[in-house]
């Protein structure tokens, strides 16, 4: 063999060895980078820019419900069902076994300044079959404008415990859950019929 054939063999030899070593990079990439949930968590997006008006007479104050629940539900899904078993879509789970779909609803009362909290939790499969729908309520003394973000903050995560609670003792949520998973669970939201803004209380 010519020293050029040996110049070449090695030149193929290097360059076979670069290229198992980029494809093997690029699937540890990958696997790395996809994120398996049990339950991928949907809030759609009016809930952040469209706030609800809360009033106690003369006085008036304007909420943003949406980041009030997700960290409630971050909270507690975490906690009933896993740490790493609910996730936020925000995060683009690769896959779930189902997708939940979160509405908030809040009021105040300002004649017994009391504070009035209900989540409506719709279940799918992660490939858009509908499961059951949840509402889970709790109501918490105060008074408007007075430590009222930690108010709301406890009225929505008493709710979601109680969509948690709900969900836990459902065998067709738990079947589902425990079941095949899907692809893309956050994509099926985009068929899903999306509720109207709403402005005022409940």
């Amino acid at each position: 063999i010519s020293v050029f054939d040996m110049l070449k063999m090695m030149i193929s030899l290097l360059w076979v060895t670069m290229l198992l070593s980029c494809t093997s990079q690029a699937h540890e990439l990958s696997v790395e980078d996809s994120i398996v949930t049990k339950i991928a968590i949907h809030i759609q997006s009016q809930d952040y820019t469209h706030p609800i008006k809360l009033w106690r007479y003369s006085e008036d104050s304007w909420v943003t419900q949406g980041p009030l629940l997700e960290s409630a539900a971050d909270k507690v899904l975490n906690l009933e069902f896993g740490a790493g078993n609910a996730l936020m879509c925000d995060a683009k789970p690769s896959a779930s076994n189902v997708l939940v779909w979160l509405r908030p609803r809040m009021f105040y009362n300002p004649q017994i300044q009391r504070y009035y909290g209900k989540v409506i939790a719709a279940a799918y499969t992660a490939d858009g079959k509908p499961l059951a729908n949840y509402v889970g309520q709790a109501q918490k003394q105060g008074v408007l404008g007075h430590y009222q973000e930690l108010a709301l903050a406890d009225v929505y995560q008493s709710a979601m415990k109680a969509v948690a609670a709900k969900m836990k003792t459902d065998s067709k949520f738990q079947a589902a859950l425990n079941g095949k998973t899907s692809e893309n669970p956050c994509a099926i939201v985009n068929i899903l019929p999306e509720p109207k803004i709403q402005f005022m209380s409940f």
